[in-house]
């Protein structure tokens, strides 16, 4: 119960996040992602809002299978490879090369983010909030938005948040790339 409170605060501090920076008038940073999946299909899309504390993650997604599905930021801004899974996107954001998973005692790496859970209709609306990461670098929370950009990877299985190096979270089945909103 413990856990499930704790989950339960963080996701209120997330919506209030949110609704603070919604009424500052939007001047928190922001970046939008589009997601497609391996064919090529739009599958929906995200806002990230930089907070004092971290980044805000909305995400508003269909088409995807249902049930538990992993989701981490990955290294590099790119989603040109669909035929070879996403691959080209990297491994996560983890410039220190710490161990992965958010239960880990090694770890979290910087691109470490809670399961997504994909309705059975294959919907997803779902804010996240990252204390690992900074839209355009903070300290102690690397960039998304340096040289080579960052990508939102989702994965065909849930993530454990411990095994190496990618918690079983399987193939790489949707994909996104993080841009700046000018």
């Amino acid at each position: 119960m413990r856990n499930r409170h704790s989950f339960l605060s963080l996701v209120a501090g997330a919506g209030l996040l949110l609704a603070v920076a919604h009424a500052a008038g939007g001047d928190h940073p922001r970046a939008s992602v589009n997601f497609v999946d391996r064919d090529g299909h739009d599958l929906g899309t995200g806002v990230l809002i930089e907070g004092p504390h971290g980044v805000l993650i909305d995400l508003d997604l269909y088409g995807l299978p249902p049930g538990r599905r992993a989701i981490h930021v990955h290294a590099v801004g790119t989603c040109d490879d669909p035929d070879e899974g996403f691959v080209a996107s990297g491994g996560h954001l983890n410039p220190e090369g710490r161990k992965h998973g958010l239960m880990n005692p090694d770890g979290p790496d910087n691109g470490d983010l809670p399961n997504i859970i994909v309705r059975e209709d294959g919907t997803v609306q779902v804010e996240l909030f990252t204390q690992l990461a900074s839209l355009h670098g903070a300290p102690g929370r690397p960039a998304m938005l340096d040289y080579d950009g960052a990508a939102l990877v989702i994965h065909e299985q849930r993530d454990d948040h411990y095994s190496q190096p990618i918690g079983g979270a399987g193939a790489r089945i949707a994909c996104g790339v993080i841009h700046a909103d000018e």
